[in-house]
């Protein structure tokens, strides 16, 4: 097991493959391991994956770091701070959900390690008239009696029996603070991503509405929107899809770095 010191705590990272780097980023509640378990087999053969757990998150622990609307930008530039340590960049970063923000607050904390930003199930700003299910997702994150037995020990497996509802409380507290003070992910500062970016949308999705990927399409200028049929997780409900997506924009950006 490989950790990097960042910001007072050590981040539990893996490295899988060779190549050109990529760092994937898991949505909330997740783990690298657990998010990208159809990508990282594929995705190694053709390049040097950085598979994190985020702050409070799995095997990085210490759920009670995650503190108020600050915790966004803290997360992010621990993943700047591993990056750089590893001395890998510039990198593709790849980004689910929770992941796709911090992707796009990586990208403007430190652009020189950027090389491609893909964002997964990405919104481009929250209020509760446009994204009422992503409200909902998170007021019941905060009420463990929402929890099923069978989502609790899967959460428990993840991120321990002590650690997971700490996580989801002090989550569910930081992501409301943060979006009722201020709805903007990505939306005010989309025009300041400049590198190739590839959006992937579930046309289903309840939780984060298309519609809100496709502010961010209009915001990049260098950038390009998939949508496959699916809901939230598209990396796990259409993986193969999804695979081919990524690697295709890879490969017809990327052509020289991306070949086997």
């Amino acid at each position: 097991m490989a950790y990097s010191r960042a910001n007072g705590l050590d981040i539990f990272y893996q490295l899988h493959g060779q190549g050109d780097p990529m760092l994937l980023i898991h949505g909330v509640a997740g783990t690298g391991q657990n998010d990208w378990k159809y990508q990282i087999a594929v995705f190694s053969e053709r390049f040097q994956l950085i598979v994190p757990d985020l702050r409070g998150h799995g095997r990085t622990d210490h759920p009670e770091t995650i503190t108020g609307p600050s915790y966004f930008e803290l997360a992010a530039s621990d993943l700047v701070a591993l990056v750089s340590s590893l001395n890998l960049g510039p990198v593709h970063v790849c980004g689910f959900s929770l992941g796709a923000g911090l992707a796009a607050w990586f990208v403007h904390a430190a652009p020189s390690l950027v090389k491609s930003l893909i964002l997964v199930s990405a919104a481009a700003r929250v209020n509760r008239d446009i994204g009422r299910g992503l409200f909902d997702l998170w007021e019941k994150l905060g009420d463990l009696r929402n929890v099923s037995p069978s989502r609790a020990k899967k959460l428990a497996l993840l991120h321990g029996e002590q650690q997971w509802p700490v996580l989801l409380r002090k989550y569910s507290a930081a992501v409301l603070a943060r979006f009722n003070e201020d709805e903007d992910i990505i939306y005010r500062r989309a025009s300041e991503i400049l590198c190739p970016t590839l959006i992937i949308q579930g046309g289903k999705d309840f939780v984060n509405p298309p519609s809100l990927s496709k502010e961010i399409v209009a915001g990049i200028s260098d950038s390009e929107l998939v949508v496959l049929e699916c809901e939230h997780w598209v990396p796990g409900l259409l993986p193969q899809e999804f695979n081919e997506a990524v690697l295709d924009f890879l490969d017809r950006r990327f052509p020289q770095e991306s070949s086997p």
